[in-house]
């Protein structure tokens, strides 16, 4: 026991820890309960048997006796608070407290009112007078982000914070945002709060808990509202400390990129093509078109859904489609980046989710990524697997480029584009070379082991070095490291998937944790990192054309009799037909209508040009969107919808966590929530729902899917679930196949190289995401984030620039058999020569229009990381 002010308290971890069990106040300026301990303001010092020491670092060791207030402690308070103003005029909960010890700057005066402050950078700014040099920042951007920039410079009076020198829009930062929610005394502040402070009146703020709206980890965060009804407003958004996702951290677009919500470009009223041009319409008549529409051209009505909304609007749309248009022509953007992971892991494992949770990034003893630029589209995921490595954990990265991720790897494959089939099976080759194979796994849980290993045989490192353009030793090197790990975990992304065999290349990494039984256990896993905030849950109720909600397939009659036993109509028993076949038809006349929710096809499809043709040829194109997309501006009906932050429902993470999703703000006046649309069509159709709110579509959800059938809106409260949950007292399943694999035993799979017809000798252009934007760029652009980065851009070798007399900065134009489009050269040694690199936020760049018809053999995904392309300077 510990004595605290005469308050005995059992003596656990350290002297703060303690006062705080005992309830005596104690300041601790440089503390945050997040990082390591700082002790550096000695703010905390108490008395321990008469002497002052710190109780930030100071452990509670039985017998001591603590006093928290007495006049000596007083004094030295007062003091220190002296000393700090005397440097520097900290505001905030700092300030307040400098006051309460009764600092005022009489002793040693008041630091020089000089303009210090730096506000370059759009969402963060610093003031040098408020620093107090607690070094919060230092260790949150450390320890929760992975990254260092920030430092202290100079000695004594002399001592400030730096970040390299310049301008701080200009350092390393990345624009997370965790510094600020560590600085106490306002040095580090956020600007939307700046903003908000001189706006917001006493008593009309609030906080509501949501679901994050961009990439697929899920993170969970408290947006911070201020205003009533039509004049509520996000102030700031902030991440949720206790979710297991994120533990409190978010990304620069998490936090920042808010301001699409209100943008004056939102729309706000449905729009008709009439005489040639959208005017704006009634809900009534824009809804009487589609189902007049619709109707005449039966039998003729596909439709694309929508990995930006939630579960709930996923579910009506298909259940429209089927139930109301009579079809299974449905699917969803899963089918341009990770249908190729559910391809290959349905054919391989049974299912295709992710195995495990991103929990166990921390509990893995190695980790794999591939074709995962993981700390620029997925930040959050990606800050955890920095920290990893940074820790400690063995990191081997195959990427063509030199990412953020490989400066931290013990080895980087750096593959060329398009030939991960022959990389991962070399590694394989190694495993069972090297007898570094789980033999008691493969001999309980997997099937096709004799095949497979003597085709592998022919797989060496040596073999495919000359098609791959990796090392032998390097492969060697990264596959003993696997072989030697007992908890491996193996991430990927869509540079495995969007390829020609990106399905069988997944296949090939679940053969590696099939090898190593790597499957079904803590630690481990074949985790694919999810793209779209709920591309997971768009597929997981059914927006594909060969299976309905939870994956029946659609020509089982089975299934059929459950979907139409609870919606009391017949479902089409053939497969559907997949997005390429939709605009293929489009294009020839056989299919008349589209209905295109939440997607923009003509910026995100391949072959931009023959996109754009076929929804020019359609009798009826009918888009549902927040913004006048690319996509809709060739619409013959468009419907002004809400986003994430003006509704209900629930967002899948990639992890399969079931996450609510909660309205922060008041949809804007002339538009609807997805569901309400959605649910509104479907009468004009002439089948009404029963639906009153989204809580009402889940608990339907739950009746006709298996994986679902224990979820409900009050069981989600918290840290939501993770599918499977089949009844109601399930606690959700973070781990699958610890016993069994549905399929049964798990496959063990022999794929020979294809080379892409892309693939040729001279330079091959790599497509992706930056962190700064989203996919198409449509909310970011509109929240500020284009102050960041603001085009996109060419990433080129300077040895293939050379060649072609390019320098930094040149605007050169891009030639691929399928379009040519202009861009500003970024000479960079992160690429290897003769492989580039661009993003696809901006319309204006119109990177899709270089990329080809070849697709996965299995999923039609397109191939987006292999694009053969001639780069010349730009003369006009």
């Amino acid at each position: 026991m510990i004595q605290i002010d005469g308050k005995p308290v059992e003596a656990e971890g350290t002297l703060l820890d303690a006062c705080r069990a005992a309830g005596a106040e104690v300041a601790a300026m440089c503390k945050d309960d997040r990082l390591s301990v700082g002790g550096h303001c000695r703010s905390c010092m108490v008395e321990v048997n008469g002497k002052l020491v710190a109780a930030c670092s100071t452990p509670a060791r039985d017998g001591a006796e603590v006093v928290t207030e007495s006049e000596r402690l007083q004094a030295y308070r007062r003091d220190l608070g002296e000393l700090m103003l005397s440097e520097c005029d900290p505001r905030g909960r700092v300030g307040r407290r400098l006051a309460a010890w009764g600092a005022d700057g009489s002793r040693y005066g008041r630091a020089p009112r000089i303009d210090r402050r730096d506000t370059s950078h759009p969402f963060i700014h610093f003031d040098a007078n408020a620093c107090i040099l607690c070094r919060r920042c230092i260790r949150a951007c450390e320890e929760i982000q992975g990254q260092f920039v920030y430092a202290v410079e100079g000695r004594g009076a002399n001592a400030h914070l730096a970040w390299g020198g310049g301008r701080f829009a200009d350092s390393e930062c990345v624009s997370c945002g965790a510094c600020v929610t560590a600085c106490p005394s306002g040095a580090l502040t956020n600007a939307d709060m700046e903003r908000a402070e001189k706006v917001t009146r006493p008593g009309e703020a609030h906080v509501v808990r949501t679901t994050c709206g961009y990439c697929g980890v899920g993170c969970q965060m408290d947006v911070h509202v201020a205003g009533l009804q039509a004049a509520a407003r996000v102030t700031h958004i902030e991440g949720a400390a206790g979710s297991p996702v994120n533990h409190g951290h978010l990304c620069v677009k998490g936090r920042f990129a808010h301001g699409f919500s209100r943008h004056p470009e939102r729309l706000t009223t449905p729009l008709v093509r009439k005489n040639g041009e959208l005017v704006p319409a009634t809900w009534d008549e824009a809804l009487g078109v589609i189902a007049e529409g619709f109707a005449r051209h039966r039998g003729k009505v596909a439709g694309l859904s929508s990995s930006r909304c939630t579960n709930e609007e996923n579910y009506l749309f298909q259940k429209l489609v089927r139930g109301a248009f009579g079809t299974n022509d449905v699917d969803c953007c899963a089918r341009v980046c990770h249908g190729p992971s559910a391809a290959g892991m349905r054919i391989a494992l049974g299912t295709g989710a992710a195995t495990n949770s991103l929990a166990d990034i921390e509990r893995a003893d190695f980790l794999l990524v591939t074709g995962s630029n993981t700390t620029e589209a997925h930040p959050v995921t990606g800050a955890r697997i920095r920290q990893a490595a940074l820790g400690g954990t063995p990191l081997v990265v195959i990427d063509p480029r030199a990412i953020e991720l490989a400066e931290l790897a013990d080895v980087h494959l750096q593959l060329r584009p398009g030939t991960n089939v022959p990389l991962l099976n070399s590694i394989a080759h190694v495993l069972v070379e090297d007898r570094l194979v789980d033999e008691d796994f493969v001999a309980a849980r997997t099937e096709g082991w004799e095949e497979f290993r003597a085709f592998i045989k022919t797989q060496s490192p040596e073999a495919t070095e000359p098609v791959t353009g990796v090392a032998a030793a390097k492969v060697r090197q990264a596959a003993r490291m696997l072989g030697r790990a007992k908890r491996p975990m193996l991430c990927h992304g869509l540079g495995v998937t969007e390829h020609l065999q990106g399905s069988e290349a997944v296949m090939l990494l679940v053969n590696l944790g099939l090898l190593r039984g790597a499957i079904g256990r803590e630690g481990v896993g074949v985790n694919p990192l999810r793209g779209q905030n709920n591309v997971q849950g768009a597929a997981d109720m059914g927006c594909q054309p060969d299976s309905t909600t939870g994956y029946g397939a659609v020509d089982d009659p089975a299934v059929r009799e459950r979907f139409e036993r609870v919606w009391g109509r017949p479902l089409p028993s053939n497969v559907g037909r997949r997005l390429p076949q939709m605009l293929a038809d489009a294009r020839s006349g056989v299919l008349k209508c589209l209905y295109v929710f939440g997607e923009d096809v003509v910026q995100t499809d391949p072959d931009t040009h023959r996109t754009r043709a076929a929804l020019e040829n359609l009798e009826m194109l009918v888009v549902q969107e927040l913004f006048l997309s690319e996509t809709a501006k060739l619409a013959h009906v468009v419907l002004p919808a809400a986003s994430f932050l003006e509704k209900d429902g629930t967002f899948t993470n990639g992890e399969r966590r079931i996450q609510r999703v909660r309205e922060a703000l008041p949809p804007l006046a002339g538009t609807r929530p997805d569901w309400r649309i959605l649910c509104d069509l479907m009468a004009a159709c002439g089948w009404a729902q029963p639906f009153q709110t989204p809580s009402d579509v889940m608990d339907e959800i739950a009746r006709v899917n298996p994986a679902f059938a224990g979820v409900s809106y009050a069981r989600l409260e918290g840290d939501g679930l993770q599918w499977p949950v089949p009844d109601a007292a399930h606690p959700g399943t973070p781990i699958l196949h610890a016993e069994s694999f549905p399929r049964g035993r798990g496959k063990l799979s022999c794929v020979d190289f294809v080379k892409s017809p892309e693939l040729r000798d001279g330079l091959t252009l790599v497509t992706g995401r930056l962190l700064e934007h989203y996919n198409c760029g449509t909310m970011t652009r509109r929240s500020g984030l284009d102050e960041l980065v603001a085009d996109d851009v060419l990433e080129m070798h300077a040895a293939d620039a050379t060649r072609r007399g390019i320098a930094d900065g040149d605007v050169v134009m891009v030639t691929s058999d399928h379009g040519a489009i202009p861009l500003r050269a970024r000479v960079s040694d992160r690429i290897a020569p003769g492989t580039l690199f661009t993003t696809f936020h901006f319309p204006g760049t119109r990177t899709n229009e270089l990329v080809g018809e070849v697709r996965d053999r299995l999923s039609d995904c397109p191939e987006y990381k292999v694009v053969a392309v001639e780069v010349v300077k730009h003369t006009a």
